[in-house]
């Protein structure tokens, strides 16, 4: 007999197809269990998900082994102290640990909100890396021209005790949540539903029409959104109140969401794909008169390709520096990292390799 305690996402597709099947058959021979309408909402929908997401990492598999396309796949960021990190990601946001990594006296853990791997059904999910580093300096990143700004992120659920018992700071939380985790990471968590809840990566650049142009030409992403710079006017009053030079000031402010994070003026949000699929990335305009300060928390972004060496090459523009290509020592994978213009490492990762490093 099906019960409500079933309600958990399904590992594989078949899975999902039989357990629906089994609840179809089971509610023809009783039909007045209430239950089993319910069960059998929540697994065809399951099986639904799994279905797009079965050919979304077919889709882009193909589309970046065949050198058409790239795959923004993971961030790298440090900890202080990396199972605080970890209780924070897994127990607070609803990711998993996939894999890890240790030496040279140092964690690695990958969370994601499901595999990383192409060659699953459930996969093709952006990850996290945390790294462990007594050297992290919380919030150093924060001033205006920090690197790493925030990630926001979708969930259908938000677990507001979890998060704080999971050592989350809770700095904002009407109609959606800013959050400072655990060593001092901002994320802006709403109310979503999408294919990989990891929604946008956001930073803060120097030249904004620079920029865009940058990941557009140089790393291949198209512009999905633009929001209108901030512009402000001064009408001067009538009267003895204009006399006196007061005024009345009108700014083309962003459109308020009360759900969701309101977009920065002047941003561009950018990504591969399909902008609902994928993770995006947010480009911010730095203030004026503020100069870039590099924080410690954000390491590098990496992008998966099938031609390492190429995509660095063809990177190599604008500003851009290119910092090593080939195999990264006592792991084997191929790279090509280099710093864009606004010094960020990107590191673009060989997807056969990237495979070979999956649990």
């Amino acid at each position: 007999m099906f019960s409500p305690d079933l309600l958990k996402p399904c590992e594989s597709l078949s899975q999902c197809r039989d357990t629906l099947a089994g609840i179809v058959k089971e509610s023809e021979a009783d039909p007045e269990n209430s239950d089993n309408e319910g069960l059998e909402y929540f697994f065809d929908t399951e099986v639904k998900r799994l279905e797009k997401n079965k050919s979304f990492v077919e889709s882009t598999r193909k589309a970046v082994t065949s050198g058409e396309g790239k795959f923004v796949q993971h961030i790298v960021v440090t900890v202080e102290d990396i199972d605080s990190a970890v209780d924070f990601w897994t127990k607070g946001m609803g990711m998993q640990v996939i894999r890890e990594r240790s030496g040279e006296g140092l964690r690695t853990v990958f969370v994601a909100y499901g595999p990383e791997t192409f060659k699953a059904e459930t996969g093709g999910n952006f990850a996290l890396e945390l790294v462990e580093s007594p050297a992290a300096s919380p919030r150093s990143w924060v001033s205006p021209g920090g690197q790493l700004e925030y990630i926001q992120v979708a969930v259908g659920n938000v677990r507001l005790g979890a998060l704080v018992e999971s050592g989350a700071k809770v700095l904002y939380s009407y109609g959606y949540l800013e959050l400072l985790a655990p060593g001092g990471l901002l994320v802006k968590q709403r109310v979503g539903v999408r294919r990989d809840p990891v929604e946008l990566l956001a930073f803060k650049v120097k030249n904004i029409d620079a920029a865009v142009e940058y990941y557009e030409q140089a790393l291949g992403m198209q512009v999905v959104e633009r929001t209108p710079p901030l512009i402000c006017t001064q009408e001067k009053k009538g009267g003895i109140l204009g006399a006196l030079g007061f005024a009345d000031k009108t700014c083309n402010t962003p459109k308020f969401y009360p759900f969701a994070p309101s977009t920065p003026p002047g941003s561009v949000r950018l990504c591969y794909g399909e902008s609902k699929d994928t993770v995006n990335i947010l480009l911010i305009p730095q203030e004026e008169n503020v100069s870039q300060k590099s924080g410690t928390i954000y390491q590098k972004l990496a992008i998966l390709t099938n031609n390492t060496e190429k995509s660095a090459q063809n990177a190599n523009t604008g500003g851009a520096e290119v910092a090593f290509v080939g195999a990264v020592p006592g792991i084997g994978t191929k790279v090509g990292a280099l710093r864009d213009p606004n010094s960020y490492v990107l590191v673009f990762v060989d997807y056969e390799d990237f495979e070979k490093e999956q649990p």
